[in-house]
């Protein structure tokens, strides 16, 4: 199958556009090997940019470098999104960005709308020009895709959409991971930060309790005043963090999808505590901010070995089932169309 993933924009505009060959990445311009923000190297991605990686003849386009003047490629499929421009609008899309634009370049190819980020415009406002305009595109494509399975915030689009609304997971590259960085853990914990600060909650507070308490080492990144948040290399930071037993994550967000915990199930690595969505999915045992709860589960699977197996074990069978490669091909093959 030839498969395109096609952005209208993106933060960082210096993202080329590439296509896979032999599980690596190329520039599509140039044929460079490619690398970027959201890469570990051009052998490995992660979350959204791996869909290239499922098909012989996949594609990332960043439409917003081409804008009418998009690569000529024999397409079957194209997963496409139309959110940073949509944002920046009073509800119009530019000619270029437009689902017919698609259709004439591209007329054997079925077009899925993706919806990659819950909203473009204020949480909630359903009657914003924004809001209806995203509802219009959805109607004008095939049929529509989430990676976020039964969202409440995704309802109100799946009222006012004619076409079936379908879950495709975000695939992640688990061999690549465990064969990496998978293996014997050092008895320590990992204290994760994201980056938005209503995230970070009191995840740096519980650690320290729980390693005083306990005489665990902690390690996390160090942050300096006026320093990038991003500063490590994704490499350097999983290779920080993926040598630690124990992962603290107390997310209190229910709406983001903790690809964190997607990482650390692929490495072996425990993670404690947290509401994203996929934490409930992984680490049903330790998916709270209840305190109380996270520090019997961590004393448990502190003093059984055979208990810490069973999570690992459990967080890795999940894994596979449902955001292997394997497993994401599977549920675009059974996409619904109108």
């Amino acid at each position: 199958m030839n498969f395109a993933l096609i952005i209208d924009a993106i933060g960082d505009e210096q993202i080329k556009s590439y296509y896979v060959k032999n599980n690596e990445t190329f520039n599509l311009d140039d044929d460079k090997p490619s690398s970027y923000t959201h890469s570990i190297n051009n052998k490995c991605c992660i979350s959204t940019w791996n869909y290239p990686w499922l098909f012989e003849n996949g594609y990332f386009i960043n439409w917003n470098h081409y804008k009418f003047d998009l690569p000529d490629l024999d397409l079957d499929l194209i997963f496409v999104v139309r959110e940073r421009s949509l944002a920046k609008t009073d509800g119009h899309f530019d000619k270029w960005c437009e689902v017919e634009q698609l259709r004439k370049k591209y007329p054997n190819a079925k077009i899925v709308a993706f919806l990659k980020e819950i909203w473009v415009d204020t949480p909630y406002d359903y009657e914003s020009p924004k809001h209806k305009a995203r509802i219009e595109f959805l109607n004008e494509c095939d049929t529509v895709i989430t990676n976020r399975p039964e969202l409440k915030e995704f309802q109100n689009l799946a009222d006012n959409v004619n076409k079936p609304f379908n879950f495709v997971a975000q695939p992640h590259n688990i061999d690549y991971f465990y064969d990496r960085w998978g293996g014997d853990k050092d008895l320590a914990i990992w204290a994760y930060l994201p980056n938005s600060l209503n995230r970070q909650a009191n995840t740096y507070e519980f650690t320290s309790y729980i390693s005083n308490k306990y005489k665990i080492p902690v390690r996390y990144k160090p942050l300096q005043a006026g320093q990038k948040f991003d500063y490590l290399s994704l490499e350097e930071f999983i290779s920080r963090w993926s040598s630690c037993l124990f992962h603290f994550n107390l997310d209190p967000i229910d709406y983001f999808p903790g690809k964190q915990s997607v990482h650390t199930a692929s490495v072996g690595t425990i993670n404690i505590g947290g509401i994203n969505e996929n934490h409930f999915l992984l680490y049903p045992e330790t998916a709270t901010c209840d305190t109380k709860i996270l520090e019997d589960r961590f004393v448990e699977y502190l003093e059984d070995e055979d208990k810490r197996n069973d999570v690992i074990q459990n967080a890795w069978n999940k894994l596979n089932d449902v955001f292997s490669f394997e497993a994401v091909k599977k549920q675009i093959g059974d996409i619904k169309y109108a």
